[in-house]
């Protein structure tokens, strides 16, 4: 035969309730299942997928009959490994009629904020069962559940377009409906009151939400592959103090009962705890087989299916609590909302965007929301040389990446001479 191969299978199920418009908007149930081959011969990669059933077999010789004109890679696929069993899954179950009536009561309650707004509301399973097999010996799997409850209001006030959502995610159906739409009925509050806001220098207080585009230079630059291709700030710097003493950045998919957590990496490497940056101090990357080889290390258990990525990005909590951050303010924001502020090239530090949800702070009180605003920073300067506290609160949020989306904790992080431009 003369060829090793990796075969992963994946199985999503979901179901999910959704109401759009004030009404119920439909019913959706799917089950799919994706079968991807890699293959290696001759120090040559080639990869074979489809949503086939059964497929698996031809997959291989598919990529059998490619691999000759496949990219070069002399790295095996893992073998044989001890996988720790990881408790992923909630069995509870729920009716149509159940989830149907949890976002109806979700939807009831955000209308009575304002009779003048549309609100839209989600309810949703997710089953995800995940298979991968070797030649060289490794077969494992895991299966794992995702409830997810999401609301959002949209309020049209002549040319302000006002949108605010809120969701919560877990392994089960384990909601509170009640704090999903306080922190709506909060926010609304807050925006509609519109003020004005000055362009200068200030400190900022970015929401949990906020905090994945903050930090995305950094977590771009601790990529190995990044390293390898010396396209980071950070290469050749891991052991240096880079960043302010307070800053701890902790890359983690292995916390049983953890809907964020999986056993084993897209390539059958164990995930873990992995430290990237230490009170300031950058101790780690993330990195996958291949990579991993390039620099003679051994992966980290952060292989996806293209370069390395975080698994469930944990920033470690401050010293002070989100009121008190606000009440040290005598002039400054709240940004809880951006557009565009992924974009760009991470290795530069800039990042910057329009503020879809800012709230100015005033003598150490919301006043209410801004418009027309943007902000930018440098992040390694301003997360080194400006960087305030983070709070003592943290949130999940589903953050973006040039690796992609994912869901992280953060708490909120407060930066000072943050530069924030006005169309005035």
């Amino acid at each position: 035969m003369g060829y090793n191969y990796e075969m992963r299978v994946g199985r999503t199920k979901t179901k999910s309730v959704h109401f759009a418009g004030n009404k119920l908007d439909g019913i959706n149930s799917t089950d799919q299942t994706s079968h991807t081959v890699r293959l290696l011969q001759d120090g040559k990669i080639s990869v074979a997928s489809s949503f086939k059933p059964n497929c698996g077999d031809e997959l291989i010789k598919q990529a059998a009959a490619t691999v000759c004109y496949g990219s070069p890679c002399d790295v095996p696929f893992v073998g044989a490994t001890n996988i720790t069993a990881m408790s992923l899954e909630d069995t509870t179950t729920f009716t149509s009629k159940e989830m149907i009536e949890i976002a109806s009561d979700l939807m009831a309650d955000l209308r009575k904020l304002d009779s003048r707004l549309s609100a839209s509301v989600e309810v949703k399973s997710t089953i995800n069962e995940v298979s991968l097999q070797t030649s060289n010996g490794f077969n494992n799997s895991y299966r794992k559940s995702v409830w997810t409850c999401s609301g959002s209001i949209n309020l049209a006030d002549g040319d302000d377009n006002l949108a605010i959502s809120a969701s919560q995610s877990a392994m089960g159906p384990h909601f509170n409906v009640k704090e999903i739409t306080d922190t709506i009925s909060r926010k609304l509050d807050y925006a509609k009151n519109i003020v004005p806001f000055k362009a200068g220098a200030y400190p900022v207080i970015f929401t949990p939400s906020e905090v994945g585009f903050v930090i995305n230079p950094v977590v771009a630059s601790l990529n190995g592959l990044a390293m390898y291709r010396q396209v980071s700030p950070y290469s050749g710097k891991l052991g240096q103090e880079l960043l302010d003493p307070r800053f701890t950045l902790i890359d983690d998919g292995s916390l049983g009962k953890q809907w964020t957590s999986k056993p084993f990496d897209m390539e059958g490497t164990p995930t873990k705890r992995n430290v990237l940056v230490q009170n300031g101090c950058l101790t780690d990357m993330f990195l996958d087989r291949k990579v991993a080889a390039l620099l003679g290390k051994e992966s980290s258990g952060n292989a996806s299916l293209a370069d390395p990525a975080p698994n469930h990005l944990r920033l470690v909590e401050g010293s002070k609590t989100l009121d008190a951050l606000i009440k040290s303010i005598d002039y400054g924001l709240l940004i809880d909302g951006t557009m565009g502020a992924w974009s760009g090239n991470p290795y530069s530090g800039i990042v910057t965007g329009t503020i879809s949800m800012g709230l100015a702070i005033e003598n150490g009180k919301i006043i209410g929301r801004v418009k027309d605003c943007m902000y930018t920073i440098n992040a390694f300067e301003h997360l080194k040389k400006h960087f305030v506290d983070c709070s003592l609160e943290a949130e999940s949020c589903f953050s973006m990446s040039p690796f992609g989306g994912s869901y992280n904790k953060f708490p909120y992080v407060m930066l000072d001479e943050v530069v924030i431009s006005t169309e005035n």
